[in-house]
């Protein structure tokens, strides 16, 4: 069991680094709750998760994952990767819009997925706001400590 699910979540990655959505949302139950624990949103079902992976794949065409670590159950994955991209499109934040600035992002995250049947029933993303906001400059790095 754990194999099939280690398979499913090995098969959203690929999907995402081809950006295939739509074999992506497949891979979705219709009572799917996926949330991204930074931002508080919620997403359901199959365009739930394709509107999830909107939102990142707008302000980084060429978004691409680097997984680091896939630990796999018999009913839960969870997944620690690197998100790279360059934010070429408009991003939606907290406060509105953010243009494009041009720049690199490598963000650490990491994923838990449930499934049954075949299927992925729910799922949070973890992942640091500042640092996204940081590495695109909108926000300055934190000073050094000093000893």
């Amino acid at each position: 069991m754990a194999e099939d699910t280690a398979g499913i979540a090995r098969k959203a990655l690929e999907f995402l680094n081809a950006h295939d959505l739509d074999a992506y949302a497949e891979l979705f139950a219709d009572d799917c709750e996926l949330t991204d624990t930074a931002t508080g949103e919620t997403f359901h079902g199959p365009e739930g998760a394709r509107k999830n992976m909107e939102g990142w794949f707008t302000p980084f065409p060429d978004a691409s994952i680097e997984t680091v670590n896939l630990i796999a159950g018999d009913d839960w994955a969870a997944i620690e990767a690197i998100g790279r991209g360059t934010h070429t499109g408009p991003m939606t934040g907290l406060g509105g819009e953010v243009p494009a600035t041009g720049k690199l992002l490598a963000l650490p995250f990491c994923s838990t997925l449930q499934m049954s049947e075949g299927k992925i029933v729910g799922g949070r993303d973890y992942y640091n706001i500042a640092e996204i906001m940081q590495q695109l400059g909108l926000m300055p790095e934190p000073a050094a400590a000093t000893a």
